[in-house]
Protein backbone atom coordinates (compact mmCIF):
# COMPACT_ATOMS: atom_id res chain seq x y z
CA UNK A 1 0.00 0.00 0.00
CA UNK A 2 1.19 3.14 -1.08
CA UNK A 3 2.36 5.42 2.21
CA UNK A 4 -0.08 8.60 0.96
CA UNK A 5 -3.28 5.49 0.45
CA UNK A 6 -1.97 4.17 4.10
CA UNK A 7 -2.47 7.71 5.81
CA UNK A 8 -5.56 8.34 4.42
CA UNK A 9 -6.73 4.80 5.84
CA UNK A 10 -5.53 5.59 9.13
CA UNK A 11 -7.33 8.91 9.29
CA UNK A 12 -10.91 7.02 9.05
CA UNK A 13 -9.55 3.40 10.89
CA UNK A 14 -7.76 5.10 13.73
CA UNK A 15 -11.26 7.07 14.83
CA UNK A 16 -12.91 4.27 14.22
CA UNK A 17 -10.84 2.13 16.83
CA UNK A 18 -10.50 5.07 19.37
CA UNK A 19 -14.62 4.95 19.21
CA UNK A 20 -14.31 1.03 19.63
CA UNK A 21 -11.87 0.88 22.55
CA UNK A 22 -13.48 3.65 24.35
CA UNK A 23 -17.26 2.48 24.38
CA UNK A 24 -15.64 -1.48 25.03
CA UNK A 25 -13.67 -0.28 28.07
CA UNK A 26 -15.22 2.06 29.34
CA UNK A 27 -14.52 3.40 32.18
CA UNK A 28 -11.99 6.49 32.47
CA UNK A 29 -11.14 5.53 28.61
CA UNK A 30 -14.38 6.37 27.60
CA UNK A 31 -14.41 9.84 29.69
CA UNK A 32 -11.00 10.81 28.08
CA UNK A 33 -12.24 9.93 24.69
CA UNK A 34 -15.52 12.11 25.02
CA UNK A 35 -13.36 14.64 26.72
CA UNK A 36 -10.59 14.57 23.96
CA UNK A 37 -12.86 15.02 21.19
CA UNK A 38 -14.62 17.25 22.13
CA UNK A 39 -11.85 19.13 22.85
CA UNK A 40 -10.79 18.49 19.68
CA UNK A 41 -14.03 19.04 17.59
CA UNK A 42 -14.59 22.44 19.44
CA UNK A 43 -10.97 23.29 19.02
CA UNK A 44 -11.31 22.69 14.82
CA UNK A 45 -15.07 24.78 14.15
CA UNK A 46 -13.71 27.60 16.50
CA UNK A 47 -10.61 27.69 14.61
CA UNK A 48 -11.88 27.10 11.02
CA UNK A 49 -14.78 29.78 12.09
CA UNK A 50 -12.27 32.41 12.88
CA UNK A 51 -10.20 31.63 9.36
CA UNK A 52 -13.58 32.59 7.78
CA UNK A 53 -14.73 35.22 9.33
CA UNK A 54 -11.51 37.23 10.11
CA UNK A 55 -10.62 36.71 5.83
CA UNK A 56 -7.94 34.54 6.57
CA UNK A 57 -6.29 36.46 9.05
CA UNK A 58 -6.99 34.18 12.28
CA UNK A 59 -5.23 31.31 11.16
CA UNK A 60 -7.17 28.02 12.41
CA UNK A 61 -6.25 24.45 13.27
CA UNK A 62 -8.78 23.48 9.90
CA UNK A 63 -8.59 26.78 7.66
CA UNK A 64 -9.31 25.89 3.98
CA UNK A 65 -6.94 26.08 1.23
CA UNK A 66 -9.35 29.03 0.07
CA UNK A 67 -9.12 32.39 0.19
CA UNK A 68 -11.97 35.23 -0.62
CA UNK A 69 -10.77 36.47 -3.63
CA UNK A 70 -11.72 32.10 -4.87
CA UNK A 71 -15.07 33.00 -3.07
CA UNK A 72 -15.56 36.17 -4.20
CA UNK A 73 -14.89 34.37 -7.62
CA UNK A 74 -17.81 32.27 -7.05
CA UNK A 75 -19.86 34.83 -5.39
CA UNK A 76 -19.81 32.68 -2.06
CA UNK A 77 -18.90 35.72 0.67
CA UNK A 78 -22.36 35.28 2.17
CA UNK A 79 -22.30 31.66 2.15
CA UNK A 80 -18.62 31.48 4.04
CA UNK A 81 -19.57 33.66 6.32
CA UNK A 82 -22.52 31.82 7.56
CA UNK A 83 -20.62 28.55 7.44
CA UNK A 84 -18.00 30.54 10.01
CA UNK A 85 -20.90 31.67 12.06
CA UNK A 86 -22.16 28.19 11.94
CA UNK A 87 -18.68 26.80 12.85
CA UNK A 88 -17.99 29.39 15.87
CA UNK A 89 -21.06 28.67 17.26
CA UNK A 90 -20.69 25.13 17.43
CA UNK A 91 -17.35 24.87 18.88
CA UNK A 92 -18.60 27.05 21.27
CA UNK A 93 -21.60 24.58 22.53
CA UNK A 94 -19.00 21.63 21.65
CA UNK A 95 -16.30 22.85 24.27
CA UNK A 96 -19.48 23.27 27.59
CA UNK A 97 -20.51 20.54 28.89
CA UNK A 98 -23.92 21.93 29.00
CA UNK A 99 -24.86 22.31 25.21
CA UNK A 100 -21.66 19.66 23.53
CA UNK A 101 -24.48 17.46 22.84
CA UNK A 102 -26.05 20.11 20.91
CA UNK A 103 -22.97 21.01 19.75
CA UNK A 104 -22.28 17.64 18.23
CA UNK A 105 -25.50 17.26 17.08
CA UNK A 106 -25.33 20.51 14.63
CA UNK A 107 -21.64 19.13 13.87
CA UNK A 108 -23.16 16.24 11.77
CA UNK A 109 -24.49 17.80 8.44
CA UNK A 110 -21.33 20.72 9.00
CA UNK A 111 -18.92 17.41 8.26
CA UNK A 112 -21.47 15.97 6.09
CA UNK A 113 -21.18 18.92 3.73
CA UNK A 114 -17.74 19.67 3.86
CA UNK A 115 -16.72 15.96 3.05
CA UNK A 116 -19.94 16.40 -0.32
CA UNK A 117 -18.10 19.96 -0.74
CA UNK A 118 -14.40 18.52 -1.24
CA UNK A 119 -15.21 15.41 -2.97
CA UNK A 120 -17.08 17.12 -5.49
CA UNK A 121 -13.77 19.63 -5.56
CA UNK A 122 -11.77 16.64 -5.83
CA UNK A 123 -9.33 17.89 -2.82
CA UNK A 124 -6.63 15.36 -2.06
CA UNK A 125 -6.72 13.93 1.13
CA UNK A 126 -9.39 16.04 3.40
CA UNK A 127 -12.33 13.66 2.42
CA UNK A 128 -11.32 11.34 4.47
CA UNK A 129 -9.77 13.57 7.18
CA UNK A 130 -12.99 14.44 7.72
CA UNK A 131 -14.82 11.50 7.79
CA UNK A 132 -12.28 10.35 10.72
CA UNK A 133 -13.71 13.75 12.49
CA UNK A 134 -17.46 12.73 11.82
CA UNK A 135 -16.96 9.04 13.27
CA UNK A 136 -15.62 10.84 16.21
CA UNK A 137 -18.75 12.96 16.29
CA UNK A 138 -20.87 10.30 15.69
CA UNK A 139 -18.81 8.56 18.89
CA UNK A 140 -19.96 11.32 21.05
CA UNK A 141 -23.87 10.71 20.12
CA UNK A 142 -23.25 7.37 20.81
CA UNK A 143 -21.87 8.44 24.19
CA UNK A 144 -25.48 10.75 25.07
CA UNK A 145 -27.68 7.96 23.69
CA UNK A 146 -29.51 8.27 26.45
CA UNK A 147 -30.41 11.67 25.94
CA UNK A 148 -31.12 11.57 22.36
CA UNK A 149 -33.50 8.11 22.21
CA UNK A 150 -36.32 9.93 23.49
CA UNK A 151 -35.97 11.44 19.69
CA UNK A 152 -35.37 8.38 17.70
CA UNK A 153 -38.49 6.29 20.26
CA UNK A 154 -41.07 8.50 22.01
CA UNK A 155 -41.55 7.22 25.60
CA UNK A 156 -44.78 5.21 25.72
CA UNK A 157 -45.60 7.80 28.88
CA UNK A 158 -44.45 11.33 27.90
CA UNK A 159 -45.56 12.56 31.28
CA UNK A 160 -42.38 10.95 32.95
CA UNK A 161 -40.03 13.73 31.02
CA UNK A 162 -42.40 16.24 31.29
CA UNK A 163 -42.36 16.24 34.93
CA UNK A 164 -38.57 16.68 35.25
CA UNK A 165 -36.95 20.10 35.94
CA UNK A 166 -34.98 21.67 33.82
CA UNK A 167 -31.28 21.83 35.38
CA UNK A 168 -30.63 25.36 35.32
CA UNK A 169 -28.33 28.06 37.01
CA UNK A 170 -29.47 31.19 39.16
CA UNK A 171 -31.27 33.78 36.58
CA UNK A 172 -28.38 35.90 37.37
CA UNK A 173 -26.05 33.62 36.55
CA UNK A 174 -28.05 32.57 33.35
CA UNK A 175 -28.49 35.79 32.42
CA UNK A 176 -24.58 36.34 32.42
CA UNK A 177 -23.79 33.48 29.94
CA UNK A 178 -26.23 34.07 27.64
CA UNK A 179 -24.92 37.92 27.36
CA UNK A 180 -21.28 35.85 27.23
CA UNK A 181 -22.50 34.37 24.11
CA UNK A 182 -24.39 37.21 22.70
CA UNK A 183 -20.87 39.01 23.07
CA UNK A 184 -18.56 36.58 21.88
CA UNK A 185 -21.35 35.54 18.70
CA UNK A 186 -21.45 39.17 17.88
CA UNK A 187 -18.08 39.91 17.68
CA UNK A 188 -17.15 37.50 15.06
CA UNK A 189 -18.72 39.66 12.82
CA UNK A 190 -17.13 42.43 13.60
CA UNK A 191 -14.04 42.11 10.99
CA UNK A 192 -15.78 44.68 8.05
CA UNK A 193 -15.01 47.12 11.54
CA UNK A 194 -12.47 46.12 12.77
CA UNK A 195 -9.79 43.65 13.43
CA UNK A 196 -8.90 44.23 16.30
CA UNK A 197 -12.54 45.35 17.47
CA UNK A 198 -13.43 41.56 16.67
CA UNK A 199 -10.89 40.09 18.49
CA UNK A 200 -11.07 42.58 21.42
CA UNK A 201 -15.18 42.03 21.69
CA UNK A 202 -14.58 38.34 21.40
CA UNK A 203 -12.22 38.40 24.44
CA UNK A 204 -14.50 40.37 26.25
CA UNK A 205 -17.49 37.66 25.59
CA UNK A 206 -14.91 35.05 26.51
CA UNK A 207 -14.46 36.41 30.04
CA UNK A 208 -18.05 36.92 30.32
CA UNK A 209 -18.35 33.33 29.96
CA UNK A 210 -15.79 32.18 31.91
CA UNK A 211 -16.66 34.27 35.19
CA UNK A 212 -20.71 32.64 34.99
CA UNK A 213 -18.96 29.57 34.20
CA UNK A 214 -16.74 30.35 37.31
CA UNK A 215 -19.17 31.39 39.63
CA UNK A 216 -21.99 28.78 38.68
CA UNK A 217 -19.30 25.57 39.72
CA UNK A 218 -18.49 27.90 43.07
CA UNK A 219 -21.83 28.31 43.87
CA UNK A 220 -22.43 24.58 43.29
CA UNK A 221 -19.19 23.53 45.31
CA UNK A 222 -19.90 25.70 48.41
CA UNK A 223 -23.74 24.17 48.41
CA UNK A 224 -22.47 20.28 48.34
CA UNK A 225 -19.56 22.13 51.41
CA UNK A 226 -22.68 23.46 53.20
CA UNK A 227 -23.35 21.09 56.21
CA UNK A 228 -26.18 19.05 56.55
CA UNK A 229 -26.06 18.80 52.60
Amino acid sequence: MPPVTLLYALTIVLPLLATAVAFWAGGWWRRLYVGGARLLLGALMLGGGLYKLSDNHLPGLMGPPMDHAFLAKHSLEIFARFIGVAQLLIGLLLLTGRFALLGALMLVPMWVGIVMLTWSQHWTGTPYLTLGFLILTLGLLLHDYHRLKYVLYPPAQPETIRVVPLRTGPRSLEALWWLGVAVFMGGSLLYPVSLRMMVGTMLAGLLLLLAAGGLLLWRRRTAAAAPGV
